[in-house]
């Protein structure tokens, strides 16, 4: 009887120890939920097709030992020989109200205006609030700490607003009673996640229905506002305000659409139709900039002007999330992001796209990093890196200019893990945005071939295993 009872110890101790030694990959994918109204858990559904966790399922069958493998067979070797292990699943529980400790690494992921559209059109607000719920559970359990949440995109608005219309995928959620950045916060909040507002300040887009005045102009077939103008600058902050006054985001964030690259519309040595009255204004009142400079200028006055009003919610932050390219951002764009960084009172962060593989030969993912981490920054902006989750199992990277480069993203299935790393070594760095939230899940990879989609299932999971 003695001997049986040590054997009954024996036994939960060892379970015990088990179950305090799972790695932390296993932890987190298993202590996320969705919210709860009224005393019931609500079910999750997933904004895609498949969740990552469906795609892996069918992918992969997991052992009694806990070690994930194919379905019919022992092991699947990665091209680099490591073996996938790993099996993402969320657990359903009550949550509870976290403001996010906004000290450590971030680690953010974008999630788009197509990716809100395709969720929220034609959805009732139960189903609204479940799709948003994904967002958060899915970015808790990939490890992620913030969310950068696309609320105008086009001069239009995924939220309550009195100056913008509503973006039409939305419109009868919100005429509904519903507001989706509302919930979204709340959302966000509820499971320790920042919630980032993105707007795109200057681009209307094909539809002039969207346009608040009539200070734009046309480039190819889309609409811009101008950025001289006083009452287009005027909106542009009055829009911010309106959300930071409103909603309790962590941060606001511009990307990289300023002046649009199109010389047709925007002559890079004289001034165009639409800026003429300024521009004279300015030379008759003793400017003398040239048609370039005082472009920056006006963009620059912009970010200045748009950094106090966010900085009137205690606590927000202010980021700039632009190309890789210095050159085009300062030429061609006129965004003189340098200025920004060096001086404060700009923005708080500044977060380069750089979506280049490691053997690019053209901008490789290393070199351009390191220029980045090269200009001289303010001790009061950070530099976080955006990364190209969109381009894993790509098959060509037509640019990359050379031919491991332009496959990279299709014969390897660990860029991911090693640019994160890499950004991780840097102490200038302190962390990473990746585009996009759909790309978590590789069933989204465009590419029609079974192999590319399990490169891009192996991507995810190493990269998993490091956030």
């Amino acid at each position: 009887m003695i001997r049986h009872i040590k054997t009954i110890f024996i036994l939960f101790i060892i379970s015990l120890l088990m179950t305090s030694c799972l790695p932390r990959s296993h932890w987190l994918l298993t202590n996320d939920e969705p919210t709860t109204t009224a005393g019931t858990t609500t079910s999750s559904v997933s904004p895609w097709s498949q969740s990552i966790s469906d795609v892996w399922a069918e992918t992969f069958s997991t052992t009694e030992s806990g070690t994930a493998t194919p379905a019919g067979s022992s092991t699947t070797p990665s091209p680099s020989g490591s073996t996938s292990t790993k099996s993402p699943t969320t657990k359903q529980a009550t949550t509870t109200h976290q403001k996010p400790n906004t000290d450590k690494e971030f680690l953010g992921v974008w999630v788009s205006y197509i990716e809100l559209s395709g969720m929220l059109n034609g959805k009732t607000i139960a189903q609204a609030k479940k799709q948003i719920d994904q967002i958060m559970i899915d970015s808790k359990a990939y490890g992620l700490n913030a969310v950068i949440f696309h609320v105008r995109s086009h001069s239009n608005a995924y939220y309550k607003s009195a100056k913008f219309k509503a973006a039409a995928a939305v419109e009868p959620l919100i005429k509904a009673g519903f507001d989706p950045l509302e919930y979204a916060v709340q959302a966000a909040h509820s499971r320790g996640l920042e919630l980032h507002a993105w707007v795109n300040p200057y681009r209307i887009g094909e539809n002039l229905n969207y346009a608040v005045g009539k200070d734009y102009f046309k480039s190819g077939s889309s609409y811009y506002y101008n950025p001289a103008s006083t009452t287009a600058q005027n909106l542009i902050i009055d829009g911010v305000g309106e959300i930071v006054k409103n909603y309790d985001v962590d941060g606001v964030q511009f990307d990289d659409y300023f002046y649009p690259n199109d010389p047709t519309a925007v002559p890079v040595d004289k001034a165009a139709a639409f800026e003429v009255a300024q521009y004279e204004k300015y030379k008759k009142d003793g400017g003398s900039l040239k048609i370039d400079g005082w472009r920056r200028l006006q963009v620059s006055k912009l970010i200045s002007a748009v950094y106090s009003k966010v900085h009137t919610r205690e606590g927000c932050v202010f980021g700039i999330s632009p190309g890789a390219d210095q050159s085009k951002n300062y030429s061609k764009l006129y965004a003189d992001i340098e200025l920004w960084m060096k001086q404060a009172k700009y923005i708080d962060y500044v977060c380069p796209q750089i979506y280049y593989g490691l053997l690019n030969k053209s901008s490789p993912f290393g070199n351009k990093l390191d220029e980045w981490m090269a200009i001289e920054r303010n001790s009061s902006v950070k530099l976080y890196i955006g990364l190209a989750l969109n381009k894993i199992g790509i098959k060509k990277d037509v640019y990359a200019g050379s031919p491991a480069g332009i496959t990279e993203w299709a014969d390897h299935d660990d860029i991911m893990k090693e640019q994160l790393l890499l950004v991780r070594s840097k102490s200038e760095c302190g962390g990473v945005m990746f585009f996009s939230y759909r790309f978590f899940n590789p069933s989204a990879i465009t590419e029609n071939s079974d192999w590319i989609k399990a490169v891009g299932v192996r991507e995810i999971e190493n990269l998993l295993e490091v956030l």
